[in-house]
Order: structure tokens, then sequence, then C-alpha cells
């Protein structure tokens, strides 16, 4: 885990100096600006000179944390052009390096790669909701979706498993464990018992995005009304 942090702020460091470095190009992403592992970038890169910038004066070389600790070539990626903006598609979590020629001189910008990032949800209702949940209602649904609220486009990402922790009005608890989105047979029974001021806490709840490693989402407490 150090070894992994230790990566990931020297790239931090990098895309800091650099874009204070370089201030000749902008470039942004619609990501906040950072880059999406596993799916199609769309981004602007502007010269302050007022110089038009295509395709073929763009270079791009993704560093994963692996390639990184390994000392191995970063990846080269393609740079399509589209609609006036510019598409990149990364692979892996990391840092891509851009280089850009400007008037013969090659121009360095760097952004940082993330997941792609869910969030879990039980129905329509999801983390710090303050809508109480009709029993009827809760004891229709047959698990939980990971959704992807990002990017434009609408996915899903698989859930891997989570925990269920029931809390009746006498205090009692049940708790369970559960693999997959989908309900286990053994857990819909739990579901199915829900009263009314019980409390459902579903928690440790782990999903995994194209292209990233198991995330983990926000817990999620429900009330029955």
């Amino acid at each position: 885990m150090k070894l992994w942090l230790t990566v990931f702020f020297y790239f931090s460091a990098i895309s800091c100096i650099t874009s204070q470095v370089h201030e000749s190009v902008l470039i942004q992403t619609e990501n906040g600006n950072d880059l999406i592992a596993g799916i199609n970038n769309s981004i602007s890169i502007v010269a302050l000179q007022q110089v038009p910038i295509t395709v073929e004066q763009i270079a791009a070389y993704l560093i994963t944390p692996s390639r990184y600790l390994e000392d191995k070539e970063p990846i080269e990626l393609k740079v399509e052009q589209e609609y006036g903006k510019f598409m990149i598609r990364p692979d892996s979590i990391g840092v891509v390096e851009f280089y850009i020629e400007i008037n013969g001189t090659k121009v360095r910008k760097v952004l940082k790669v993330k997941p792609l990032e869910a969030v879990c949800r039980l129905s329509r209702y999801k983390a710090n909701t303050e809508a109480k949940i009709p029993s009827a209602e809760f004891k229709s649904q047959i698990g939980i979706i990971a959704y992807v609220e990002c990017c434009g486009f609408d996915a899903k990402c698989k859930v891997l498993n989570f925990e269920i922790i029931r809390i009746r009005t006498n205090n009692k608890v049940d708790r369970a464990k559960n693999k997959g989105g989908r309900f286990e047979e053994k857990n819909l029974s739990l579901i199915q018992k829900a009263q009314s001021g019980d409390i459902f806490i579903f928690r440790n709840l782990y999903y995994q995005c194209p292209s990233s490693e198991q995330q983990r989402s926000d817990d999620m407490i429900f009330e029955i009304e």
C-alpha cells in the first residue's frame, strides 16, 4: 500500500509542476481534469498563441503504476480528433503524458487517470437518503446495483459482495453476507422479513468496473416505513 501511495504522490507532483511550467497550452477534460480508465475521454487542447492544433501534433503515453515500478517504457496511446475535440482511451489507472508540438517546440502536459466509479443503489435509493422505504417496496427488491453516474452515459459495474444488517424494533440484530449483486436465496428471507421501524444497513459494498480494481461504495442505511 505504501508503495502505491508513493507512486501516486509522485504522479500528483508531476501533474502540478507540469501545469505550472507550461502555461502556453491548456488541456482540459470533461471529468474534473482527470482521465477515466476504460472509456473514451473527450479532451480540449488549446494553444494560448491561438495556433491551431491537429492530432498529428499530439503524442500521448500511458504510464501505469506497474510499468513505473518496473521501469518499463510507457504505452503509446492513439489520439483521435472528433468534432473539434480530441479522444483518448487509457485502459488502466496511472498518468498520461502528452507531448504537443507547437512551432517546433514540444510542450509536455500530464493528466492523471482515475478508475471509473459507480454508486451503489437499492432500486432508486442510495447512501444518505432521508426517505423511508415502504415495506412492500423494500420486500420487492432483488439486489444491489452499482450505477455509473458520470461521463454522460448509462452503465453499470459488477457488484462483488456486501453485508446486510437488520436492526429490529426490539433491538435484536440479524446479519448476513451476500456474494454478488443479487440477493442470495438464503438472504431473500431476511429482506422479506422487513417490518415498519426496522433499520437495514448494507455495508462493505464492493464493486468492480471495467479496467479497474475492486472499489468500495458508501454504506447504505435505510429505515422501513
